[in-house]
Formats: C-alpha cells, structure tokens, sequence
C-alpha cells in the first residue's frame, strides 16, 4: 500500500472547484442532479389530503391546506408545471401557498421558480437559501448551478427548527447538521405520522452527501439516528427517492452499516490511505450490493473526511 502525505493527498483531490467561493475542494458527481426527467409523475395517496408524487426527480410530498397547497420539495424545475397541475386535480386545491426545500440541491428545488413567482411562502435552512443564490461548480469547466432569481429564493429561513400549523394538522421541521449539504431539514407531519428526510436518506441508494457544500459520511450517520429519534413503528418515512416508503426498521439498518464504514474509513484515512488504497480494501464488502455500486459512496465519503481529520492540511 503506497501511504499518502497530507499534500499528495489534497493534490489527488486537484483539478476541483470552489463551490460558490464559499466550502468546496471537492468534486461530487451526483446522478441524481443531473438526472433527466422522463415525465412520467406517479402520485399516490396517503391519506385524505395527502399526496406523495415520484418521478419529478425526487419525491414529492403535497398537501392540501383548504384551498391551497403546500409542498415538501419540488423535483427538478422541468417538471415544475406538470407536477403543480397533478397535485391540483388530485388534492383538489388551486392556490400554492407554502414550499418547504429539505436542501439545495435542483433536483429538490424545481418548484422554487414557478412558486416564488406565485407568492408562495418558501421554508429552507438558511444555508440553503444562501447555497441558491450563489453559483456552484463541481469541476472548474463543468456546468454552473445557480444562480435562482430572488422571486425563488427561500424567504422563510430558519437555523434551527420550526412549526407550520395546517388545519388539525402540524408539520415540524429541523435542521441535520451537516449531513447530506450543510443545510438539511427534515420534515415531520405529526397526525400523519409521517417523515420525510430530505437528501440524507437516498432511499434505496448510497447516501452520499455533498461534501462540497458542507455533507459528510459522519453528519449523515448522525442525522440518521436524529430521524430515528422522530419516528415510532408506525411512522411512514418518505426518502429522496426509491419507490418504497422506509420504515424505522429500515433507518435502523442502514445506520447501522454507515456507522461502521465511518468508522472503517476514518481509520483508513488516519492510516495515510489514499482514494485508490481506499477503494482496494473494499470497505463495503460485508454488506454486498445492498444500495448498489459503493464506488461513489465510499469515494466521496473518504473526501468528506479530509477537512475534519487533517483540517490543518
């Protein structure tokens, strides 16, 4: 095993771009975002006034709130307008009034332009108000991202938590401290017993967070068991995407398994391990192909180490 110096290592790392000027030494080449919507938008109810659409690039949750909606994500801005119009005919409500972004990222911000331009109240962590309104570049040449207009920018931001009373029904939300951006939320509807996870929780994937703009392997384990801590067996969890509703069982699983590659991958890294040594040890090897390929999960997540262990490189 060839045993990398600090500086070899963040050279490995090179030819990566600042995120916005603001985190960023990395690169992370996330399908997800860049995915191309097919149009084809499923909704399924989950109970009276209550609708969870898949296919707009990340799952949907709408509500009804009298004659208005309220969302929890927008997918990606293509399928902005079909989206609206699916959870109006099947909420029966027309006026959007409330959009709660559980991050930044586009393929969970489509409806910011289309509401925004409507009025509509926008919820987000301030971090990702401010990750949406600066331009942000995983490679030096690679597509910008961002800039959104001011109209659809976040306008309800919090640090912490907060509470939206709709009818008999109250959502809570809280921040996840540097889980999958540094700017996650998730989402709690309490008489629905219902949890949506925003990005930390890739559903039926890795759950490999976006180091560049302030994720990392241990803030999603911790995130994990915060979203553990607001679910009971009853609770239906709504993941970014992945076709199947996630139970506490399932949570429970998965951090089980996340917390011991956190912890393999720090030792590796402490052990002057570089990406390639990394991946040739096969980390992930006791756990098959459960979420599919770990060669992106496991990359990115021994780079989210970097700035934590050698801070100082």
């Amino acid at each position: 095993m060839k045993v990398l110096r600090r500086r070899d290592f963040l050279a490995s790392l090179s030819g990566t771009l600042l995120a916005g000027g603001a985190l960023g030494t990395g690169l992370l080449s996330t399908t997800r975002a860049s995915a191309a919507s097919d149009g084809k938008l499923k909704a399924q109810s989950l109970g009276e006034g209550l609708l969870l659409v898949q296919g707009a690039g990340c799952n949907v949750l709408a509500l009804r709130d009298g004659d208005g909606l309220v969302f929890v994500d927008g997918g990606l801005k293509a399928n902005a307008k079909a989206l609206l119009a699916l959870a109006q005919q099947q909420l029966r409500a027309r006026n959007p009034g409330v959009l709660i972004n559980t991050h930044w990222h586009p393929e969970h911000t489509g409806l910011n332009e289309l509401l925004g331009g409507q009025h509509a109240r926008i919820i987000a962590h301030e971090n990702t108000r401010l990750w949406l309104s600066t331009t942000v570049r995983y490679q030096p040449d690679g597509p910008p991202i961002g800039p959104l207009p001011a109209s659809a920018l976040p306008n309800a931001t919090t640090y912490t938590r907060g509470e939206l009373k709709l009818g008999d029904e109250t959502l809570k939300y809280g921040y996840l401290l540097q889980a999958h951006t540094d700017g996650d939320l998730y989402v709690k509807l309490t008489r629905a017993n219902v949890l949506v996870t925003g990005g930390v929780v890739a559903g039926d994937a890795w759950p490999t967070a976006d180091w560049v703009t302030g994720g990392w392997i241990n803030g999603t384990v911790a995130g994990y068991r915060t979203l553990i801590g607001q679910c009971d067996d009853q609770t239906r969890v709504i993941t970014a995407n992945g076709s199947r509703l996630y139970s506490k069982a399932d949570l429970a699983s998965e951090v089980d398994m996340l917390s011991k590659l956190a912890d393999q991958l720090g030792k590796m890294m402490r052990a002057g391990f570089g990406p390639a040594d990394m991946l040739a040890a096969n980390p992930a090897k006791d756990y098959g192909a459960k979420l599919g390929d770990p060669t992106q999960f496991l990359t990115e997540s021994f780079k989210s180490l970097w700035p934590r262990l050698a801070p100082d490189a």
